[in-house]
């Protein structure tokens, strides 16, 4: 790592300096790994933070010294602590619980405030860590396999994470991985190894957990990484990279039956849902129950229903004729399966605007950062912009951001990502 990762040059600062940059080094590292591992140090991350604001005078931390661009990053990662806050006070009806998730991501935002006034490029952290997170994962999981059959169909998982939350972040870190090449500046042959055995290892078990969701995603990726690399690089490298992806793919299709039989599954099961043949398969149940989250929404669309409230609403004969009983019991059990409408049901509107909100600010800062004439300013952006994209992409078929841990690493990747754009790009101007 280079020498002037971070800027300060005083005792007391470059002791909190050491402890920042360690906790920024070990978050992602164990992600999947180890339970709590994120939480806990989203936690003293945000303690370094509050505790270096407490200590300064107030002048040096006024509201008059964050930009609006910070403000609409800090709006987004409190978004979701206030949706619920708002939606609770219209229902009239406090309830401590539902804040678990949207705390963690609202503790994000002094740790973010901190980075930009830090300057810490934390890509200069995390291209080594992206890779070796994903190779510790695969060695973890060899070595302390779960039991057979503790997930559905023998999909991979985890003690801790089940397979479709696996499968799509294991996805999300090794575009990261990909993305990461090159990013900050030509990288050695020995950290170009490293991140193609993190995009190896990251694939290999995104495979494994059979998530389709993340499988659904994968060629908008690859679009993306196609065409911010179409200016600067070859075109025939591109291409033939294009080509050995494509001949990859087909091959899994052709050569594993259970990638096989889960794509094909995905035309299957919609076009028996839409004939109405079968409407009780996975995807079928997931289509009514976004159905079913759509009309509780235009029933209550200002102020939601909570975490559990709108269980009693599915006794309504408009949704007990239309729906299938297994459709109606999966969507008391386990909520929408789709990240804007569990929102929209817990928080109504307001909900709609916070997950907006956290996924189009961090979008636009990497967009307008794609633009700038530093190489390192649009490599970071391209890497948020993958994780942005990724996460509305899969979005549509997971809630991405309902556990705790989940809430935490996304909160922290995006104060770090924008951090990094962000106090760059006064130096450009």
């Amino acid at each position: 790592m280079k020498s002037n990762l971070i800027i300060n040059d005083n005792q007391s600062a470059w002791i909190e300096n050491a402890l920042l940059i360690s906790a920024l080094a070990l978050f992602p590292l164990l992600y999947l790994t180890l339970r709590g591992w994120t939480n806990t140090l989203t936690f003293v991350l945000s303690v370094i933070a509050l505790f270096h604001f407490l200590s300064l005078p107030r002048s040096a931390w006024g509201i008059r010294n964050i930009s609006g661009t910070e403000w609409a990053v800090i709006m987004a990662l409190a978004s979701g602590f206030l949706a619920i806050l708002v939606s609770q006070l219209l229902r009239q009806n406090v309830i401590f619980k539902p804040y678990d998730g949207p705390l963690r991501m609202l503790l994000c935002a002094p740790i973010f405030l901190l980075l930009v006034k830090k300057k810490i490029d934390f890509v200069q952290i995390f291209q080594y860590i992206c890779p070796l997170s994903l190779l510790i994962l695969l060695v973890f999981v060899q070595l302390y396999p779960v039991p057979m059959n503790t997930w559905s169909d023998n999909r991979f998982g985890t003690y801790f994470v089940d397979p479709n939350t696996i499968g799509i972040y294991t996805m999300l870190l090794a575009f990261m991985c990909l993305f990461s090449i090159d990013a900050v500046s030509k990288d050695s042959l020995a950290l170009r190894l490293l991140k193609y055995a993190g995009v190896m290892a990251g694939f290999y078990l995104e495979l494994k957990s059979q998530t389709r969701g993340a499988w659904i995603a994968e060629p908008a990726m690859l679009i993306l990484w196609a065409a911010l690399h179409w200016q600067s690089k070859s075109k025939v490298a591109l291409l033939t990279s294009t080509l050995i992806s494509v001949l990859a793919i087909l091959g899994f299709y052709f050569l594993t039956d259970f990638f096989h039989d889960r794509v094909n599954s995905i035309y299957y099961e919609i076009a028996s849902w839409l004939n109405k043949t079968n409407t009780d398969t996975s995807t079928g149940i997931r289509l009514s129950m976004w159905q079913i989250s759509w009309v509780l929404f235009k029933q209550n669309s200002f102020c939601g229903y909570g975490d559990l409230g709108y269980q009693a609403q599915l006794l309504m004969p408009r949704i007990q004729s239309a729906f299938s009983r297994e459709a109606i019991s999966t969507m008391e059990h386990v909520g929408p399966h789709n990240e804007y409408l569990a929102n929209m049901v817990r928080s109504g509107i307001f909900g709609l605007v916070a997950v907006l909100l956290q996924f189009c600010v961090p979008g636009m800062v990497f967009i307008r950062g794609l633009k700038s004439s530093f190489k390192a300013i649009k490599g970071t952006s391209a890497m948020g912009l993958c994780l942005v994209m990724g996460m509305m992409i899969t979005s549509l078929s997971l809630e991405v951001l309902t556990l705790k841990y989940t809430s935490s690493f996304y909160g922290l990747m995006i104060a770090a990502l924008c951090a990094s754009v962000l106090w760059k790009r006064p130096d450009e101007n």
